[in-house]
C-alpha cells in the first residue's frame, strides 16, 4: 500500500471508530450502511430501507442479491405466481457484509477491528450492480407459470379469466 493509501485507510478507519457509517451508491442513489440494523436506508429517505436479511447471498458468497425497484429505491416482493416481468425492476448485486462495513463485522464476532481491518480495509466507494432480469432466474419461473396456466385448456380454447393473449382479466 503506497503512503496515499495509507493515509486513506487511515482515515476512513478514523472516521469508521467515530461512528461514520459507510455509503453505497445503488444507481446513482446514496444509501447509508448499518451492518447492526442489517440495512440499508436510503440517506436522503432514512424511512426507505433495503433489508439485507432478506437478500440471497451468490453462489461465490461474496455478494447479495435481490430483485430492485429502480422507481421506489426498494427491494421488489417477489411474487411466485408471476405471470410478467415486473417494470422497473432489476437484479441488484452488492458486496458481502465484510466488504460492505468490515468495521461493524470485527465488532460483531469479537475481532479487534484495527487487526480485522489490516485484512479487509475499508473501501471507500461502494456501488451496487444492476443486471438485467434475464441474468436471474426470474424469466424462467414466469415460463412455468405460464406453461401452468395453459394446462387443462385445449387449444384454441381459453379460461373466462383469460383473454386472447393469455393475460388475466383484472375486474369483470
Amino acid at each position: 500500500m503506497n503512503q496515499i493509501n495509507k493515509k486513506e485507510a487511515a482515515e476512513l478507519f478514523r472516521l469508521r471508530s467515530a461512528g461514520t457509517l459507510p455509503h453505497i451508491d445503488i444507481n446513482g442513489t446514496d444509501f447509508t450502511i448499518d451492518w447492526r440494523l442489517k440495512e440499508l436506508r436510503e440517506t436522503a429517505s432514512p424511512w426507505n430501507n433495503i433489508n439485507l436479511k432478506n437478500m440471497e447471498m451468490s453462489r461465490s458468497g461474496e455478494q447479495y442479491l435481490c430483485f430492485y425497484d429502480t422507481v421506489n429505491h426498494r427491494e421488489w416482493d417477489f411474487d411466485p405466481d408471476i405471470t410478467a416481468p415486473p417494470e422497473n425492476v432489476v437484479l441488484l448485486e452488492i458486496p458481502y457484509e465484510v466488504k460492505l462495513d468490515p468495521y461493524a463485522v470485527a465488532r460483531e464476532y469479537g475481532i479487534d477491528p484495527a487487526e480485522f481491518i489490516s485484512d479487509y480495509p475499508i473501501e471507500k466507494n461502494l456501488v451496487g450492480i444492476l443486471k438485467p432480469l434475464t441474468e436471474s432466474g426470474l424469466p424462467q419461473v414466469i415460463a412455468e407459470n405460464l406453461q401452468k396456466l395453459g394446462q387443462g385448456l385445449s387449444a384454441g380454447q381459453q379460461s373466462d379469466d383469460q383473454d386472447y393473449t393469455g393475460n388475466r382479466k383484472i375486474g369483470r
